[in-house]
């Protein structure tokens, strides 16, 4: 990283800070909102001072020094940790329905098809939004097409489980058909730039 901008430094430095502190958070006997918060928020002033120092490139190193502390956190909290003395339960809960009850297989394959296709799919069009955005921004090519191969599987990952945790089905194609909308005509815009 001689190259790189002083800022992507700086968002090294803030994603580092956001993963321990998110650790330390995690720690905690009770849970902080506060303490979340402010990680979560630290990892994205990180992201976006990597973006600002150096692009897509500046993106990607600051999430390098993320993920590497992430993944030292880890490494030593499972060489430190005791193994369990109680053997794994083979109950699983909720799997499948006990004898007699209907399986329900409709709504398990619309649960799926909402959840990965569809779900893939809006996501994909905001990160094709955000490209738009981007070379309206006057960003490079190459540093929107990155933008959204980042943010195509965050994006995703995020939608997916906030459909997963909605009780009914029309506020899940809300969620589905609000940012579609959206996403399309920003592309059509950026588009016709």
């Amino acid at each position: 990283m001689s190259g790189a901008s002083p800022l992507v430094w700086a968002g090294a430095a803030a994603a580092v800070l956001g993963v321990l502190l998110l650790r330390r958070a995690w720690g905690l006997p009770r849970r902080s909102a506060a303490l979340n918060g402010a990680a979560w928020a630290l990892l994205l002033v990180g992201a976006a001072l990597g973006i600002a120092g150096n692009g897509a490139w500046g993106a990607a190193m600051v999430s390098l020094f993320g993920m590497g502390v992430a993944a030292l956190l880890l490494a030593q909290a499972a060489a430190a940790s005791r193994p369990g003395k109680t053997r794994a339960s083979d109950r699983k809960a909720h799997m499948l329905p006990a004898k007699g009850e209907p399986r329900r297989i409709g709504r398990r394959l619309l649960t799926f098809l909402v959840t990965v296709p569809l779900a893939m799919l809006t996501s994909l069009l905001a990160a094709l939004a955000a490209r738009s955005l981007a070379g309206l921004g006057g960003w490079a090519e190459a540093d929107g097409n990155g933008l959204t191969l980042l943010l195509l599987p965050l994006l995703w990952g995020i939608l997916a489980f906030a459909l997963l945790m909605m009780p009914r089905r029309r506020t899940q194609f809300a969620w589905l058909l609000l940012p579609t909308a959206a996403s399309l005509g920003l592309i059509w815009i950026g588009g016709a730039a």
